[in-house]
């Protein structure tokens, strides 16, 4: 009888615990946020932010508090039109519906950047962080609620906090330039989905075997201003040292580790190419430093060892963050593979411990890539975590991850195999297997070979990785973004939740909803109601442009699958490249350079329909985009289509280059140089886009 009661105890202890866990699990699963909050107990009702608000900060401790206060204060406004005033209150939590408490907790939570949010119909919300970070990761939960939930945010208290704590996006600013806005876009993106590290690699060069296998034309950049060498910055794109030292400043305010990394000994054309002592000879490719030679040895360390001081020591420093990435990625000889002398293996060891040490002195931590698995001598030259060194383990060749935690690394998971995304190259993805790595992925899969144990002591979490090693290959910015936004929102929801409840279905209804960021609308997202706004600007009574005016439309771009009409009727005499429609990532234009014919530019590159429109006549033209390619009509029939195409001139591998268009909404003409002529009966719309209800 006895052990029948037991097993009566335990089997009703266990249908308690199911329909306990299956309740908790639906509470989560009901919020529409990336990433899924740890814990959600919610309560009945819901709650929504009125048009006025009063954001208080508790007076105990309020000094990084009332910075966030006030950046709410705006981004209510940007996003919802709701004004808002920030005040002092020595309460701890709110009291009234039009009240945002903002405080620190003294819960038994003890994460940085944990947070407990509360949020009741008719008392208002209140937020309690550990520290500044959670506190500020609640505003971030908050905003997400109440954009996604149109403002019926469900009522209760939410306590969250991430399982890793780095949670990081690379980018390969070198082989493609991407401007200082779109940086700044980049870490209110990345902070609104809580990725916390923005890595971004400043120089590298393409392939020679893409430049007719000669060096001397192989492109190469540096993208940051340097006083102590002189147009060592590339001259087709780079960073003021003012605008990097805000970039990070901008960091600071949303939660974001702006982590710059000059990578060398390889992968150094830019250097070696502005000082050709530094380069080493056969069998080492001219991108290499040459670290091997006794001689050049030192005029090596000097240039560097300036180099970084320059970033790091004085007054108004460049690098102000915590960490520097020293590189160190694949020293090799060339099509030598896994080709490795002892010397070789000893002076990158050297070289390695060197820059560790000496970013460690100017008070950085340093971070490196896996490199050292396939660089070993013997006797082995030890390479130690001097000042708490991070590394990449980014490939299952050139990293042992066992044996980089044994030797006291920390290692941030970041598998090429899953993690790394080049453009249009054809090998690894152009798109991350969003669906795979939020069913499959955690951050202990460090390679297609090794699984840490689950919260393995070491390891800080995952980064993942945009290459751009084919350069010059006509990719934009918004490609980019449009490769990389999907991608932001499944690393972060898998490094801060692991272990998430809602299935990939139901997480992909909330992404799918779910804005770039605070204002901020990259991939060119409106619904049908926004759009029909924007073109009724341009509407079935022509406007005459005289070449010297435009007309705000009120948008940003129209994004991929995208469906763009309008009838125009242009005056002679238009100037090369008159502007048509405009943004700040692109133009359409008229007479595009030169020819008579329309066109397009962004990014630097021009592109030109085999279409001269006819003065003086009305016609209506139709462009429709996606990732691919630009297609164009012309009075309902289609007239040319504008793809990817194989670049084989004087390349004897070829790559393809593209030819896309996210199309430009900000403005009709231009004060400067606009267009000539006659528009009206402007029709914008997507092709099976899900998002434009």
């Amino acid at each position: 009888m006895k052990k029948l009661n037991h097993i009566l105890k335990v089997s009703l202890s266990l249908i308690v615990l199911f329909v306990f866990t299956q309740h908790v699990t639906s509470q989560v699963s009901a919020l529409k946020v990336i990433p899924e909050v740890q814990h959600f107990d919610g309560k009945s009702g819901t709650y929504t932010l009125p048009s006025t608000v009063k954001i208080l900060v508790n007076t105990t401790k309020n000094d990084s508090l009332m910075n966030i206060a006030e950046q709410l204060k705006e981004e209510l406004h940007t996003m919802f039109k709701i004004e808002a005033s920030v005040d002092t209150t020595s309460a701890t939590k709110a009291v009234a519906a039009n009240e945002i408490v903002l405080t620190y907790s003294n819960n038994a939570l003890t994460n940085s950047e944990a947070y407990t949010l509360n949020m009741n119909s008719s008392e208002g919300v209140t937020i309690q962080g550990v520290a500044r970070d959670g506190a500020f990761w609640a505003t971030r939960t908050l905003l997400q609620l109440a954009e996604n939930h149109n403002n019926l945010i469900p009522c209760g208290l939410v306590t969250d906090f991430p399982d890793y704590p780095t949670r990081g996006f690379m980018i390969d600013v070198a082989r493609k330039f991407f401007t200082i806005d779109y940086l700044r876009d980049y870490v209110k993106i990345l902070s609104y989905y809580k990725m916390n590290e923005l890595h971004v690699h400043l120089n590298d060069n393409g392939f020679k075997s893409y430049y007719e296998d000669d060096w001397s034309k192989t492109y190469a950049a540096f993208r940051l201003e340097s006083d102590t060498y002189p147009g060592l910055a590339a001259k087709d794109g780079h960073y003021t040292k003012e605008e990097f030292r805000n970039l990070q400043l901008l960091g600071m305010q949303y939660g974001v580790n702006v982590i710059p990394e000059i990578d060398i000994p390889a992968h150094s054309l830019a250097f070696t190419r502005y000082m050709p002592e530094l380069e080493a000879s056969a069998p080492y490719a001219k991108d290499h430093l040459d670290i091997l030679d006794d001689k050049k040895l030192p005029i090596i360390y000097d240039f560097f060892d300036k180099l970084f001081d320059e970033y790091i020591k004085g007054d108004n420093p460049t690098f102000i963050g915590t960490d520097v990435h020293v590189g160190t990625d694949e020293f090799i000889k060339e099509g030598a593979g896994r080709n490795v002398d002892n010397h070789q293996a000893t002076r990158f060891r050297e070289f390695t411990n060197h820059y560790l040490q000496h970013i460690a002195n100017l008070g950085k931590t340093p971070r490196l890539w896996g490199g050292l698995e396939w660089l070993k001598d013997e006797p082995l030259t030890h390479v130690p975590p001097v000042g708490n060194a991070i590394m990449n383990a980014w490939s299952r060749d050139w990293v042992n991850p066992h044996k980089m935690l044994e030797d006291g690394f920390e290692i941030i998971s970041t598998p090429d195999v899953w993690l790394y995304i080049v453009p249009a190259a054809g090998y690894y993805r152009d798109f991350l297997d969003i669906s795979w790595i939020y069913n499959n992925y955690r951050p202990e899969m460090v390679n297609g070979s090794v699984t840490l144990p689950n919260f393995q002591e070491g390891l800080i979490g995952s980064t993942f990785a945009v290459w751009n090693d084919i350069c010059e290959n006509g990719i934009s910015q918004l490609d980019v973004h449009y490769r990389t936004m999907p991608a932001v929102k499944v690393v972060g929801a898998k490094n801060w939740k692991v272990a998430p409840t809602k299935t990939w279905e139901e997480y992909q209804a909330v992404a799918n909803i779910s804005a770039d960021g605070p204002a901020l609308n990259l991939s060119g997202v409106y619904t049908n109601a926004e759009l029909n706004e924007i073109a009724s600007k341009i509407a079935e009574n022509p406007i005459n442009f005289n070449g010297k005016q435009e007309i705000a439309l009120g948008g940003t771009e129209l994004g991929y699958k995208y469906d763009a009409s309008f009838d125009l009727k242009p005056a002679r005499g238009n100037k090369r490249n008159a502007i048509l429609f405009q943004s700040r990532h692109g133009v359409v234009t008229l007479n595009t350079g030169g020819t008579g014919k329309l066109g397009f530019a962004r990014d630097g590159y021009t592109y030109t329909f085999n279409y001269a429109p006819k003065n003086r006549t009305w016609q209506n033209i139709r462009i429709v985009g996606d990732h691919k390619s630009v297609a164009l009509y012309i009075d309902g029939k289609e007239h040319e289509t504008l793809t990817a195409y194989k670049k084989t001139e004087g390349i004897p591998r070829g790559f393809m280059f593209q030819q896309t268009l996210v199309f430009p909404l900000e403005k009709v003409g231009d004060a400067n140089n606009g267009f000539k002529g006659e528009i009206k009966n402007l029709k914008l719309s997507y092709i099976n886009k899900d998002k434009a209800e």
